[in-house]
């Protein structure tokens, strides 16, 4: 009997080292997907800003081409006005280039709002940039280092799965399916020790004839509590 205790002991050992292991599984694709989830949280932001900035210098554009245009047509009404007859014709072609004037100043003024944007949206850009290389150059100096760290991890817990399975089969059948039922269920550990006459696993006293059964270990015993295997010491 000693010597399937020092067998689950072992075991236990193992596969305390493969739950910290497994602890990696999770947390290094993490690792991995948040720097790919940055990177690509930066390209979405630049392509953003970038779309913004088109269309504010479409904008722009548009405007100068309505104040042309409104210039052209205030130039050709000038010329007109040179041959106008009528006091009332010329009151009513002054008017229209009165109206012309007016609605380029309101558009040279927008047209200055959107430059302003412009210096504006241009320095965010920069920053952003900035931001999308710190990013880029992230994942690349990590990214492999990584995928090579989760293959490693993988790699060691097949092997620690290995190393326990082989021990276990010198368990009988039934106290290798309790020992599992209690990796599975009580946080990975199915073995724990007398501290000081308490259940290092939930805390619960040990009666004094347990603490004397555990120590001579001429059987397997369980906490009265939470059902794992007590043993004298890890």
């Amino acid at each position: 009997m000693k010597k399937q205790l020092e067998i689950l002991i072992q075991m236990q050992k193992l596969d305390t080292v493969i739950g910290k292991k497994n602890i990696l599984t999770k947390e290094l694709p993490q690792q991995l997907n948040s720097l790919k989830q940055s990177l690509k949280d930066a390209d979405e932001t630049v392509e953003a800003s970038k779309n913004e900035l088109d269309e504010n210098q479409k904008d722009q554009k548009l405007k100068e081409l309505d104040i042309t245009d409104n210039n052209t047509k205030s130039a050709k009404y000038k010329n007109q006005l040179l041959t106008i007859e009528t006091n009332k014709e010329y009151k009513a072609l002054n008017s229209e280039i009165n109206h012309l004037e007016k609605k380029n100043s309101e558009i040279d003024d927008e047209l200055m709002g959107l430059m302003e944007a412009e210096a504006e949206l241009k320095e965010r850009l920069e920053e952003e940039r900035k931001a999308q290389k710190k990013a880029s150059d992230e994942l690349k100096a990590n990214e492999k280092k990584l995928e090579k760290e989760i293959q490693e991890v993988n790699k060691d817990i097949e092997k620690l799965k290995s190393k326990r399975n082989v021990m276990a089969k010198n368990l009988p059948r039934e106290l290798i399916r309790r020992y599992g039922a209690l990796i599975k269920n009580k946080n990975r550990k199915a073995v724990v020790f007398n501290d000081n006459n308490a259940c290092s696993g939930c805390g619960y006293t040990i009666r004094p004839q347990v603490v004397i059964d555990i120590k001579e270990g001429d059987s397997v015993i369980y906490c009265e509590s939470c059902g794992r295997i007590l043993v004298a010491h890890l």
